[in-house]
């Protein structure tokens, strides 16, 4: 199974976090965004339907489609 490049980096973030911990918010603002990232390569469909259900889910929508427009596929 190939590994997508949204995994990858929020493995590299979480990697950066774990090394580097600065400061404890910073770090868990950065943590948050890694396992965003992991969960959303592992299974993109469910993590958008997920954060579609939650308050301002057309937001996130519109967010995840510049996000992936941004990312390399």
């Amino acid at each position: 199974m190939a590994i997508s490049i949204r995994t990858k980096l929020g493995v590299v973030l979480a990697v950066g976090v774990l090394a580097g911990l600065s400061s404890a918010l910073l770090s868990l603002l950065l943590l948050a965004a890694a396992v965003f990232l992991i969960a959303w390569g592992q299974d993109p469909q469910r993590t958008e339907t997920f954060f579609a259900s939650l308050p301002y889910g057309a937001q996130s929508s519109k967010v995840f489609a510049r996000l992936s427009a941004f990312l390399p596929q």
